[in-house]
């Protein structure tokens, strides 16, 4: 059916937009041809790539009975076999459920779309199959990757490790809660405003945000393009080392990689870890404290001595540590949450342009157009994400461009601090894992339930991810609940985890493990006492 004219208005009404009465016959005439050429690009076969279900079959393909899905980690179990060998051979992984495993649903978090089952596997997919792993299935992902907390899911809420009724922080919820209780080994995690080292920390895991564009994001479902990064969690240091080992790389499909080295030019990143036995393998290392990472009004005293206490055992490593100021990063909660309001807004209207690389078109051929029932199904994260950016592009249309350029500003007083430093640490999230809303909980509650926490949660983390800059958290002790949370005297004795933050220089994540896993060697975090 060609346009009509009530097409043409509906289109005047949207540009606020009078079309001269002369010309109304044009312009059907115009988006005629634009009608055609869609309809005709919309009957060719999409171009993806191509997956190896003999050397890969995908087997045991099934959705977990709540008893046998405890904490709500999973979103699909499945069984995909990796080659004989490999540096990840023996290795269980599970995939964030943004990450495309063809042939096996992917429910990103929502249950507005139910049918939806990738045809191609996502670059990572591929390279842990090849690297030896096993995969074991797609890990509990929040509603539509939004959120810092994980009790957004339809098959949530995902219960923390260590704490049932407590965050495992999100959005990489799943990831979090089943490294951590030990079903898996290492996992894939979404990052985009700290959705790897937010349940990581909350978890007692190592997590990496590595260099935007070190790793592929080719097959996962985007937020918001210029703040992606997918990244390894695992329980040690030498397991994320590893999986990123095996990661990493240009695939020659995505364009946020541009610049990234070609997998077998990535540094030996196990290499680069110390020796146990080296008692002070950080000699000649100057490690940067960074003021304004312990400056925020949101910050409990017993994360802050936590974290003071465990940056002061990296002299004893050899390393010199120093204070380091960055004023700029204060900006970070303003800044990305233009970034990430309006370019997810977009993305989810499904307006994602500008963009060399692979689409996950079936995903918004189902999802597109939005209506009443699809709205009133997401969870109201993702209806504030929508009204938010739609209400900043109409009174502020140019504040995403200023933000980009500022935070581009923020990058460079980033690499200068970093200039005189290897490294700068801080508290990965200034608070410990906080209680789930109410299951009935309305938009106004969820707020104020998640408003303090959630901007505690993201005042290290989210920044980092508009700088591009390497982030790495691994835990260094317990800490308590925060006093609300503790509902009975049973809860005065829950310990939950508390991480450390790494941030390193552009493409030097060998730095960040180096350091990391020099710490990790000397102290056993859940008791604070020197290994060796």
């Amino acid at each position: 059916m060609s346009p009509t004219l009530e097409d043409l208005a509906h289109v005047e009404r949207r540009l606020n937009l009078k079309i001269k009465p002369e010309e109304v016959d044009d312009y059907l005439q115009l988006i005629t041809a634009t009608d055609n050429a869609a309809r005709a690009v919309m009957q060719m076969p999409d171009y993806t790539p191509v997956v190896d279900y003999e050397r890969f079959p995908r087997t045991d393909i099934h959705v977990p009975k709540d008893e046998d899905n405890e904490r709500r980690g999973w979103a699909c179990k499945a069984t995909v076999r990796g080659a004989p060998e490999g540096i990840l051979n023996g290795k269980t992984v599970c995939f964030k459920d943004n990450i495309c495993l063809a042939g096996v649903p992917c429910q990103f978090g929502t249950a507005v779309v139910t049918d939806f089952v990738p045809d191609f596997d996502a670059t990572v997919v591929t390279r842990v199959l090849e690297h030896g792993a096993t995969i074991v299935g797609k890990a509990t992902c929040e509603n539509m990757s939004h959120g810092a907390a994980s009790f957004t899911a339809p098959n949530g809420p995902v219960q923390n490790p260590y704490a049932h009724g407590f965050s495992a922080g999100g959005s990489s919820s799943g990831c979090g809660t089943l490294i951590g209780n030990g079903e898996v080994d290492m996992g894939m995690g979404g990052d985009q405003g700290g959705s790897v080292r937010i349940p990581a920390a909350f978890c007692g895991l190592v997590g990496l945000k590595a260099t935007f564009g070190l790793i592929p994001y080719t097959g996962i479902m985007s937020s918001e393009r210029s703040l992606d990064h997918t990244g390894p969690m695992a329980l040690t240091v030498k397991d994320t080392a590893l999986l990123l080992q095996a990661v990493a790389g240009y695939d020659d499909l995505d364009d946020r990689q541009l610049g990234a080295p070609y997998p077998s030019a990535v540094p030996d990143y196990i290499a680069a870890l110390p020796s146990p036995s080296d008692p002070r393998p950080l000699e000649g290392m100057k490690i940067g404290i960074l003021k304004e990472g312990f400056a925020t009004k949101h910050i409990a005293p017993d994360v802050k001595a936590i974290v003071e206490s465990a940056i002061a055992k990296f002299a004893e490593l050899g390393a010199e540590v120093k204070e380091v100021s960055i004023p700029m990063h204060t900006h970070g909660g303003s800044l990305m949450h233009i970034l990430n309001k309006m370019g997810s807004h977009q993305a989810r209207q499904g307006r994602s342009c500008a963009y060399r690389g692979v689409y996950v078109n079936e995903f918004f051929e189902k999802l597109m157009p939005w209506d009443q029932r699809k709205w009133d199904t997401v969870h109201s994260f993702v209806q504030g994400t929508s009204v938010s950016g739609e209400y900043a592009f109409t009174h502020y249309p140019t504040a995403y461009g200023r933000a980009v350029n500022i935070v581009r500003k923020v990058k460079h007083d980033y690499d200068a601090a970093l200039s005189d430093v290897d490294v700068l640490v801080m508290p990965t999230v200034p608070i410990t894992a906080r209680r789930h809303a109410a299951p009935d909980a309305g938009p106004l509650e969820c707020t104020k339930k998640t408003e303090t926490e959630i901007a505690g949660i993201v005042d290290n983390t989210s920044l980092i991810n508009g700088i591009g800059h390497p982030a790495l958290t691994f835990p260094v002790g317990f800490g308590s609940p925060d006093k609300e949370d503790i509902l009975s005297p049973e809860d005065e004795n829950i310990r939950l985890p508390v991480g450390m933050q790494i941030v390193g220089k552009w493409w030097d994540e060998a730095t960040c493990l180096k350091v990391a896993a020099a710490w990790e060697n000397a102290w056993d975090w859940k008791t604070g006492q020197r290994k060796n």
